[in-house]
């Protein structure tokens, strides 16, 4: 008898310990934690944009003079506003520059594919927090990719990229228009991560406990 009693207390434990390790937070946890990730994440996405571009003049032989990635400010070459900048010498050829320029798109759209794939496939993480930081971390990524869809200035990235193919004007608009496309499809995917992390339960499998008798 006092065999089953323990045996039952026993389960009665695990069951209660295995509720808590699967409890999730809801959403307005999702909400205050995600808004704390956000600073965190600005940095790393300046670092990783700026970094893409010295990293990208290191590969072709270029040297960096200077990389500035907090806090944002004046840029004192140009005298306009910035997250971050790079600054290199060396970039020998048109080829060279335009890898240079593009480098943090790459880098942008590697990721977010790598994201999207989580999304559409069964790797999705269950737990909610992981969810969170990669759906926060895309959206920093997202936000950076696409931005450039609409900025014109001639010291913006892209713009660099079409002055370099000699694409003025209205000859940017269809290549323009098929970045959009792009930036469209990687916010389909950022959109889905939200979905799944806010409105979609995580799928645990119910622990299964044997049927302790007072027999024993």
């Amino acid at each position: 008898m006092r065999t089953g009693v323990v045996a039952s207390v026993v389960a009665s434990v695990v069951v209660a310990l295995a509720a808590t390790a699967h409890a999730e937070p809801d959403n307005s946890t999702l909400f205050y934690v995600g808004l704390a990730m956000a600073p965190p994440t600005y940095v790393a996405g300046v670092s990783l944009h700026e970094g893409s571009h010295a990293l990208a003049a290191k590969l072709v032989g270029a040297d960096v003079e200077e990389l500035h990635l907090f806090p944002p400010g004046i840029d004192p070459h140009t005298d306009t506003f910035r997250f971050g900048w790079t600054y290199v010498s060396g970039l020998k050829t048109r080829g060279d520059r335009v890898f240079f320029y593009i480098a943090p798109k790459i880098t942008d759209a590697v990721l977010l594919s790598g994201f999207a794939a989580l999304i559409l496939t069964d790797t999705w993480p269950h737990n909610r927090y992981g969810q969170l930081a990669l759906t926060v971390g895309a959206t920093g990524l997202w936000v950076d990719f696409s931005k450039d869809v609409v900025l014109f200035s001639p010291t913006n990235d892209v713009s660099h990229v079409f002055s370099l193919w000699c694409m003025t004007g209205w000859k940017q608009v269809p290549a323009r228009l098929v970045y959009a496309g792009i930036a469209g499809g990687f916010a389909y995917a950022v959109v889905r991560g939200y979905q799944k992390t806010f409105t979609e339960p995580t799928s645990t499998a119910a622990m299964v406990l044997p049927v302790f008798s007072s027999a024993f």
